[in-house]
């Protein structure tokens, strides 16, 4: 083999290397706990069901090296039946700084918790996409907390 030969044939191999690197992305996964405070407004139905409206915003302490702390914002809209059983579909953006930050869009399907998945982000957040899941611990007119498992995948 002729060194021309070698160094085509390394370049080719350097470039599959570096190709398949960018197409796989990078996932991690991460545990977490959300500290939110809520804003409700409830506007009554007819039949005695209300659509509630609701924004929080608060704080996350997520896993990570090093652990990190993001300002979380949410917005949502839900359906509370007269058992006062409750659905909402929400949106959230979880902060770490000025330049990363990352978007969930999910569903609450009980009083007990539900799922989400990532929608994007900024930083080195841009283009991100994951699946999680939260609980709720504790949940009140004044505050709720929720622990979370959360796979992110960036490009």
């Amino acid at each position: 083999m002729s060194k021309s030969d070698f160094f085509q044939k390394l370049f080719v191999l350097v470039l599959l290397v570096i190709t398949n690197s960018a197409v796989a992305g990078q996932t991690a996964s991460y545990t977490g706990t959300v500290y939110a405070s809520p804003v409700k407004s409830l506007m009554p139905l007819g039949n005695g069901d209300g659509v509630l409206i609701m924004q929080s915003s608060g704080i996350v302490a997520m896993s990570g090296e090093p652990p990190t702390i993001h300002a979380i914002s949410c917005s949502g809209m839900g359906l509370q039946k007269m058992d006062n059983t409750t659905t909402t579909d929400f949106y959230c953006n979880l902060k770490e700084n000025t330049e990363d930050s990352f978007d969930i869009k999910g569903h609450a399907g009980d009083e007990t918790g539900g799922e989400f998945d990532v929608v994007g982000g900024s930083g080195k957040w841009a283009g991100a996409t994951g699946k999680g899941k939260f609980v709720r611990v504790i949940q009140s007119d004044e505050g709720n907390k929720n622990v979370f498992e959360v796979e992110i995948t960036v490009p």
